[in-house]
């Protein structure tokens, strides 16, 4: 091989780069086979590897496929025990209603049956209930008289009703009794009753401030010529309505 020298320096051929990139080259592959020696020492293996991954990427699908399945059925329970909720405090507000209209029902059957079969049939007129409840406005109540007679007696039972109410004065203890014309709203002085069964006579009342009632007095005034007969009756004044 010629080498020629040029001011002093040697200069170099082709083959020279050629066998330098060729040793590049060798070490590079050595360096790669020492890698994958070392892998193998250490005990990885490429197709193991690759098998591993298949079997684990195999079993995510199975568990997401599951894990869709399980959230679905989840779903469908919520909605199951949502819809189940509703349709039970339906039915348990269906039971409270028919409990209450079976406590009317029985009310009133009550009433009717002491209407039709009374104990006493010479009895004739009869106060069968009074009641008052706390009105809106302060100081004001609202009561409610029902009327009844037996059905033995022929004709309509006329007259008035007179209702007093007794109580105290806050501050001097002093008894006082107020007729309807004093505490009626709009003032009415007596009650008037017609009817051949029953009847149902309400009104508002209101109490003057400082007054505690304790009782309720009425007294029915049968009409017609002759008939001097009274009933007279005396109800508690309700302890949660004063």
């Amino acid at each position: 091989m010629k080498r020629s020298v040029i001011g002093g320096k040697e200069e170099r051929g082709p083959l020279w780069q050629i066998g330098l990139a060729l040793s590049m080259a060798a070490l590079l592959l050595a360096a790669w086979g020492i890698f994958e020696y070392g892998r193998y020492r250490a005990g990885y293996d490429r197709v193991v590897f690759n098998d591993i991954r298949q079997r684990l990427e195999k079993s995510n699908a199975v568990f997401e496929t599951e894990l869709k399945k399980l959230r679905k059925e989840k779903l469908d329970l919520e909605q199951t025990m949502r819809i189940e909720n509703q349709a039970y405090g339906q039915v348990r507000k269906d039971l409270v209603s028919l409990q209450e209209e079976l406590l009317e029902l029985k009310e009133e059957l009550a009433f009717y049956r002491g209407i039709i079969s009374p104990e006493d049939a010479e009895r004739g007129l009869q106060i069968q209930n009074f009641s008052v409840t706390k009105g809106d406005e302060p100081h004001s109540w609202h009561y409610k008289l029902v009327l009844t007679r037996v059905l033995k007696n022929r004709g309509t039972a006329k007259g008035t009703a007179e209702l007093q109410v007794e109580g105290v004065t806050t501050k001097s203890g002093e008894k006082k009794l107020l007729s309807l014309g004093q505490i009626s709203a709009p003032p009415v002085k007596r009650l008037r009753y017609n009817f051949k069964y029953f009847q149902n006579l309400e009104g508002e009342i209101r109490l003057p401030p400082g007054f505690t009632p304790s009782r309720a007095i009425l007294v029915l005034k049968p009409g017609g010529k002759g008939n001097r007969t009274r009933l007279k009756k005396i109800f508690d004044w309700p302890a949660d309505q004063h």
